[in-house]
């Protein structure tokens, strides 16, 4: 039993790890692999914000873990057969709440921003970026935005 309680202890510990591992950013934070690299500038006028949600890619995996450590820990009662019903009613539950702290940890709401280009670019002068909502960079309709666009995205800066 006492091999079970530190199992299911380290498994509620990767859930917490691996659902905290998103981090939507701001339009102001860069990753690793953005640094150094080439980017245009744009600038424009903005002519549509819409709220959008953005959920993570890896949306699964606190099912999975909440599952697991659900089993693990309904194992710890009953016994004889019963052992495998309070298993099985675990991590029924450990996926349902799992799935649900996965969803509160990894998504988050965004904008879908378009702007009018003062000069052309791939023949057009609409462009359109979905990025997390910057609590240090407000954007509204009718604002002048300059547009950073590179390898890794683009994202839509007030200026």
């Amino acid at each position: 039993m006492k091999a079970t309680s530190i199992l299911t202890i380290g498994c509620a510990a990767i859930a917490l790890s691996v659902t905290s591992c998103t981090n939507f950013g701001s339009p102001n934070t860069y990753n690793m692999n953005e640094i150094g690299g080439v980017q245009e500038t744009y600038y424009g006028t903005v002519t549509s914000v819409e709220t959008v949600k953005i959920q993570a890619n890896n949306a699964n995996a606190g099912t999975g873990v909440g599952a697991v450590a659900g089993g693990l820990t309904g194992a710890m009662f009953g016994g004889g057969n019963a052992k495998y019903a309070t298993a099985a009613g675990g991590a029924i539950i450990g996926a349902i709440a799992g799935n649900q702290i996965d969803k509160a940890v990894n998504n988050t709401t965004g904008q879908r921003i378009t702007v009018r280009l003062n000069q052309t670019r791939n023949g057009t002068r609409n462009y359109t970026v979905v990025q997390p909502v910057g609590k240090n960079n407000p954007i509204y309709v009718g604002q002048q935005v300059r547009i950073i666009i590179g390898n890794a995205g683009s994202r839509v800066l007030a200026y």
